[in-house]
């Protein structure tokens, strides 16, 4: 077993007894192994500062500061590294991000979007969002082990005229040739060019939701109003990136997969619950945190309250609970068996994946502990979960993996029906709570998967379908190869209407995408740099937003339910 910690801490009892009560919740407890909140994990512990020819500006004595940090520019960042010597007496190397990795992020309880940061393994940026006051903590890794944690400590962001360091907030020469900092646009400038069809494109349920978007020219993200593009935050990230919606809407998610890197970014949206409403109250949106799970992080798993993550580069998962966003990334980490690619769900309060290559799935508990293991899935890619099961898609068929309770599972072959193309098979999923069925690609259509009379039904379709996403009530959205954007039944696979959104899609152009917000769709375009508005209801483009860049993925950040006051 291996289970690595990244967890800010806080010393007040009201997180230790929420940490406490999640852990009883799902059948374990915290290890205590290597004594996180105490010093006696280290000897010595110095912020330096990298603005200042790495003078040391704070260190941790037992369990408190001496110094501070450095005045942060609102708009602008300080560099932060440090020295760390272990209880042993080793002074930690930082060259090697993974064997030896310098953190930072947000302590929990302190106010959020002040700051905002980049971990770059042997150094940190801090940067200013807003004028305010918040708390860090900065960590020590080792070998993807959280070995410790530091008290808070304070860090000021002024107005730039008053900053301590205004002559470097901008100047980024000295650092090194492929600087990954969040370059946050504080100006709210305006998408240009919106083309609005019709007047309610402003209101109803678009209403406070918001957009990110990622670039496919460059490490870059957006986020856009939802009702008229208006461009609200701008970001570096540490490579190209690849977007994720989550269930808890607040939030997104971006894989950076050649920087060994995962972005999570909050909307800037709140509510304000009064009881009988819940006000919503639109700030500015910011990175929450960019962390390394593991090497190539590829296939990104979010359903309820479970995130997951595959990775490439050794086969190791990653888990934790999505409700610890902006409190602690404590998760559990499942070593790989080697380089693949692979697919991952979380069912039954159970870690379930597996590799293209390794052609079968694992089951693992919360302490990483391996419970079962089902092979016979040649060339495994894509999975989708239904109730207490999750398929798994195969070169000739379905792996469908279910959970009987205590932690047993079962496993079932669905094969693809006789006659199939050859060059058909499932390769992604979808599912939505209220459907009796899953849906799969396969070849020039779709695949209907029903989990209770384990079959497959192929189902032509006018291209093949490069997006599938299910929405409200379990309606299905297929957007495919010639540009057309297709809402069906999901359990006879009719197409009940269409809309063509963009121009046919060539053989190896970027692919469209899309995002689903009630009855409001969000198609990329990569080909002309727009995302388009789709009204679901009368299945007909309302207008777009002409962006700075050619976009990958689109994810929608909401509050549903609260309403601008």
């Amino acid at each position: 077993m291996q289970r690595a910690f990244h967890r800010s801490i806080l010393g007040i009892a009201a997180l230790m007894l929420f940490a406490l009560a999640w852990a009883d919740g799902h059948g374990h407890a915290h290890d205590h192994d290597h004594d996180h909140d105490h010093a006696s994990a280290i000897a010595e512990f110095v912020i330096l500062d990298r603005d200042a020819e790495r003078a040391p500006v704070a260190d941790v004595h037992g369990g408190h500061w001496h110094g501070s940090l450095p005045d942060v520019p609102s708009g602008g960042r300080v560099s932060l590294g440090a020295v760390i010597v272990s209880a042993d007496g080793r002074d930690r190397d930082l060259s090697d991000p993974s064997v030896n990795d310098f953190g930072v992020a947000l302590a929990p309880g302190a106010p959020m979007g002040i700051v905002e940061f980049v971990d770059h393994g042997d150094h940190v940026h801090v940067r200013g969002v807003q004028v305010g006051v918040s708390e860090v903590v900065f960590t020590w890794t080792h070998r993807g082990e959280l070995r410790y944690t530091t008290p808070p400590i304070a860090v000021r962001v002024v107005d730039p005229s008053h900053a301590h360091h205004e002559d470097h907030a901008h100047d980024e020469d000295h650092d090194h040739d492929h600087d990954h900092d969040h370059d946050h646009e504080h100006d709210h400038a305006h998408a240009h060019d919106h083309d609005h069809a019709h007047d309610h494109h402003g209101h109803g349920e678009l209403a406070g939701a918001r957009l990110l978007v990622a670039s496919l020219d460059a490490p870059e993200l957006l986020v856009l109003d939802a009702t008229d593009g208006d461009v609200l935050g701008r970001f570096t990230i540490p490579s190209l990136g690849r977007v994720y919606q989550l269930p808890n809407m607040q939030y997104a998610a971006v894989t950076n997969r050649d920087a060994n890197r995962v972005t999570f970014v909050h909307s800037g949206l709140r509510a304000v619950d009064h009881g009988d409403h819940m006000d919503l109250l639109q700030e500015t949106p910011y990175v929450l945190k960019t962390v390394n799970f593991g090497p190539l992080p590829t296939h990104f798993f979010a359903h309820g309250n479970d995130i997951a993550i595959y990775h490439d580069g050794d086969g190791s998962m990653a888990w934790f609970d999505a409700r610890l966003l902006g409190i602690s990334l404590d998760f559990v980490q499942v070593p790989g068996p080697g380089a693949d690619h692979g697919s991952l769900a979380v069912v039954d309060g159970y870690l379930v994946g597996g590799g293209l290559n390794e052609a079968g799935v694992r089951v693992f508990d919360r302490d990483a502990r391996e419970l079962a293991a089902f092979d016979g899935c040649p060339r495994l890619h894509g999975q989708a979960v239904l109730g207490n099961a999750v398929a798994f898609g195969c070169s000739d068929g379905v792996l469908l993996v279910e959970a009987r309770g205590g932690g047993t599972f079962a496993a079932h072959k669905i094969a693809n029906p006789a006659g199939s193309a050859e060059d058909a098979r499932v390769g992604t999923l979808a599912s939505h709570p209220e459907s009796p069925v899953m849906i799969g690609n396969f070849g020039q259509g779709i695949a209907i998967i029903d989990p209770v009379e384990r079959s497959l039904t192929p189902v032509a379709l006018p291209a093949s379908p490069m997006a599938m996403r299910m929405g409200e009530h379990g309606a299905l959205f297929v957007l495919t190869g010639d540009g057309a954007l297709h809402r069906l039944d999901p359990t006879t696979g009719d197409v009940h209407a269409s809309v063509q959104v963009v121009e046919p899609v060539a053989q190896g152009q970027p692919r469209p995408s899309f995002a689903l917000l009630g009855e409001h769709a969000f198609v990329t375009d990569p080909g002309h740099g727009a995302v388009h508005v789709v009204d679901l209801d009368h299945m007909e483009v309302e207008g777009h937003f002409d962006l700075p860049f050619a976009p990958g993925g689109v994810a929608v950040m909401a509050i549903p339910g609260a309403v601008i006051h």
